[in-house]
């Protein structure tokens, strides 16, 4: 079978009538930057399927425009799922929805830049123009909540926010709760039953702790804000980028909707121009995390660090220089989530070693608008070989010898499949 056609397999696999979950028995409900980019392979196979999907995400909005990062449809079918819908108990605030459980933290906003591929799709107006709304209140959401000192940064105030659960960025943040602050929690994990050598591809009992222990903090207020001593407080260069691209993106398509979008242009301003103070590192040229407690870059070069390259940030020239290692390197596939010679790397574990495919994409579709298209085709290439030669996992061995490639964490992953197709047909196009 064709690697397209085994996509849509895994696409219609786990779509569950109006929304699509990530992988079977791993993670049972609807994630939220799972579906913008699942959303993104739906376009070559269903596109219909994808309006739906967004729509199915956003009715988990709050009232105050927070989108969640999990919708627990059909809660009670998974009610083993941990940490559950009932351990997040968003009923804590007024603003959750009353008839849909969610969790209390966000995921990197990519929703503005899927719902403008999602229009140029000829997709209906309407749904699209009400889309707009929602994306845009949960813009909002953002800068009301979580902008740093109106810098048009926001902040992220757990790592399972930045989408890169374990990365090595967060050691230090995470290593401020001590063992004594942990001594209450009690594990129920399901997560390390579900996976081939969970011990080495899975976050540690230790990191779980201190997540739940953040989760357990931000519940007790109510999920809008933080005690001054809250030990994770971190501006991240995907997220913001992630956020500069979708605003981007929100500006070009309220023209079209005839939408207000000068509110929009201003927070754009200001985050590009404060962009490179907090995050570039000149002498490595490379992007990495701020740290608000502890008022320090968090210098691990990780696929993070490339990820401002996607909303446009870094200069031609250093884009060039950016890319020179990966140029240079033929044992190691563009782009592992922490470099092999970097403190914490583990080639297995999650994010804290392994390729995974969505930041894989997110670089590609920034090469091409640097019209760099011989760098963007060697990493779309080498992506597409690694998951024709390993299967639609979830995250990848960054060596490319034989012996110790494979995919691991969940099979059949969807926004694997997702963009790989994407990727496919933008082959041949």
């Amino acid at each position: 079978m064709e690697l397209a056609d085994q996509c849509i397999q895994v696409l219609d696999k786990n779509w569950k009538g109006r929304f699509t979950i990530p992988s079977p028995r791993l993670y049972p409900f609807q994630w939220n930057w799972d579906s913008g980019f699942i959303a993104l392979g739906n376009l070559h196979h269903k596109p219909e399927r994808a309006l739906t999907e967004m729509e199915a995400l956003f009715s988990g909005q709050w009232k105050n425009g927070f989108l969640p990062h999990i919708i627990f449809h059909n809660a009670e079918k998974y009610s083993s799922y941990f940490p559950s819908a009932d351990y997040w108990n968003s009923g804590v605030s007024e603003e959750a929805p009353a008839d849909l459980k969610t969790s209390g933290i966000t995921q990197p906003p990519v929703h503005g830049f899927i719902l403008e591929e999602l229009s140029k799709a000829g997709l209906d107006i309407l749904r699209i123009s009400e889309l707009f709304d929602k994306v845009s209140a949960y813009h909002q959401w953002l800068y009301q909540y979580r902008e740093h000192e109106s810098t048009g940064l926001v902040a992220i105030w757990h790592n399972w926010e930045s989408g890169m659960d374990n990365s090595p960025w967060w050691d230090i943040p995470l290593e401020r709760i001590t063992l004594d602050e942990l001594e209450y929690i009690q594990l129920e994990r399901k997560d390390v039953h579900e996976v081939k050598e969970s011990e080495s591809t899975r976050p540690k009992d230790l990191d779980y702790k201190r997540y739940l222990y953040l989760v357990d903090t931000l519940r007790d207020n109510k999920y809008t804000e933080v005690p001054d001593d809250f030990p994770f407080q971190v501006l991240d260069p995907v997220f913001n980028g992630i956020l500069l691209a979708s605003t981007k993106s929100l500006i070009r398509l309220g023209k079209v909707l005839n939408k207000d979008t000068d509110w929009l242009s201003q927070k754009l301003n200001q985050g590009t121009e404060s962009f490179d103070v907090y995050f570039l590192d000149d002498e490595q040229d490379l992007y990495f995390p701020y740290d608000l407690v502890g008022r320090e870059k968090l210098k691990q070069p990780c696929s993070g660090s490339y990820i401002p390259i996607f909303a446009g940030i870094p200069s031609l020239a250093r884009v060039q220089r950016m890319l020179k290692p990966y140029r240079e390197q033929t044992q190691i596939r563009p782009f592992p989530s922490c470099h092999p010679e970097g403190v914490g790397f583990e080639q297995k574990n999650y994010w804290r070693g392994p390729v995974w495919v969505n930041m894989n994409w997110l670089i590609w579709k920034g090469l091409l608008n640097y019209h760099l298209s011989d760098e963007a085709e060697l990493v779309k290439n080498q992506t597409i070989e690694m998951v024709k030669e390993y299967g639609i996992y979830e995250y990848f061995n960054p060596f490319t010898d034989n012996q110790s490639g494979t995919g691991y964490g969940g099979a059949d992953f969807s926004w694997t499949a997702a963009l790989v197709l994407d990727m496919i047909n933008k082959t041949t196009s």
